[in-house]
């Protein structure tokens, strides 16, 4: 067997060409052509709000190289939040990958990441048991929301939901369709139903009409309780949504009255092309005071597009406790995430301890890079 080794460095910006390539020949889904690239880390790199006057920024990444060859990457990009009103920065471990012979090397980019300096917190999103074990090899937890692994779903199509779950199986599109012609006794034996009542004063907006009434919402929801939020200004909203291929697919339903913005869903469609699933998912919910007829209204509406749509369901995770149980109360169907999607890990001290309390979080899939890259 040949020996085979690999020198490691931190990443630069014009690394991010090659980075791109590298993770799209390892199955990411990544930009496509040199100036897209370059666009999509810029964005990351050097347009990001988690760039705070006076602190030193945070690694861009590390890579693996072999004789001048990029053979791994660790993208880590910056996220502003807050912790009541002092300022977060979280380091995100997001779109990363190893080439099979060098993967042995992993733990040089592992190394690099949770030993960086300038952050305050480590987040990552998981989708396969081995990155889980990594990072708790490196001392992450879960995050203490022992139900965030449970997505919550309605179904608005129920012929096409079931022939898409059909053809997860790995059955054939001809006996899929024979299924959903079929499916209508067992779906209805199911007991979710639908989201009802609420307010009616909803209106559907895109990425680029987000306006400063979401900053007076942000300062409203900031002085509720002092917990972990992923800072939701306008501009932080605009950054993290309007980008090329994501603000395309993401609206916000907002509730407003005489002006004044009372809370909003942020709705994304991913499908799953695969399987032949139409997927809207709700990837934030942020209301004043959690109001339930806002909230109750806001599902109803993003339920209504769903159908509207032509989506086969209605998805979404997270929230906190409180919130949760008003969106409990509207009958969704609930399934188990193959692994524990979310780890993190403080690097201050001074959030160790507030951060093992499940009441300083509210997390949904705004955090991480789940609705991001």
């Amino acid at each position: 067997m040949t020996d085979i080794s690999c020198t490691f460095r931190e990443a630069v910006f014009d690394d991010c060409v090659e980075a791109t390539a590298l993770l799209a020949a390892l199955g990411l889904d990544m930009p496509e052509g040199d100036l897209a690239a370059r666009a999509h880390w810029r964005r990351f790199w050097q347009d990001n709000p988690a760039f705070i006057e006076g602190r030193t920024k945070p690694s861009p990444g590390w890579l693996l190289e072999d004789d001048g060859r990029m053979v791994g990457f660790f993208g880590n990009v910056p996220l502003l939040y807050y912790f009541g009103e002092h300022p977060v920065v979280v380091a995100d471990a997001s779109q990363w990958g190893v080439e099979m012979p060098y993967r042995s090397d992993v733990g040089l980019l592992a190394d690099a990441y949770f030993g960086q300096a300038n952050a305050d917190m480590l987040l990552v999103t998981t989708g396969i048991k081995p990155t889980g074990r990594i990072f708790e090899r490196y001392g992450a937890s879960r995050i203490p929301q022992s139900d965030y692994d449970q997505i919550l779903y309605w179904i608005t199509d129920a012929p096409g939901f079931l022939k898409a779950a059909v053809r997860k199986k790995g059955y054939g599109p001809g006996i899929s369709s024979l299924a959903a012609l079929a499916g209508g006794l067992p779906l209805a034996m199911l007991k979710g139903g639908r989201p009802t009542g609420g307010v009616a004063n909803i209106d559907l907006v895109g990425v680029t009409d987000i306006d400063d009434s979401f900053d007076d919402l942000w300062q409203r929801k900031v002085g509720e309780m002092e917990r972990l939020l992923a800072c939701r200004t306008a501009k932080c909203m605009r950054w993290h949504f309007d980008a090329p291929g994501i603000g395309g697919r993401t609206k916000f339903l907002i509730a407003k009255k005489d002006g004044r913005l009372d809370g909003y869903a942020a709705v994304m469609r991913e499908d799953q092309p695969d399987i032949g699933l139409k997927r809207l998912k709700i990837v934030d919910l942020f209301v004043d005071n959690d109001d339930a007829a806002i909230v109750s209204g806001l599902l109803t509406e993003a339920h209504a597009l769903a159908r509207s749509e032509g989506c086969h369901v209605l998805e979404m995770i997270g929230l906190p406790s409180a919130l949760r149980q008003i969106v409990l109360a509207h009958n969704p169907l609930m399934r188990s995430m193959p692994t524990w999607p979310l780890y993190y890990k403080a690097l201050n001290s001074d959030f160790a301890a507030p951060l093992a309390n499940p009441e300083s979080w509210y997390i949904t899939p705004i955090d991480g890079d789940t609705a991001l890259a």
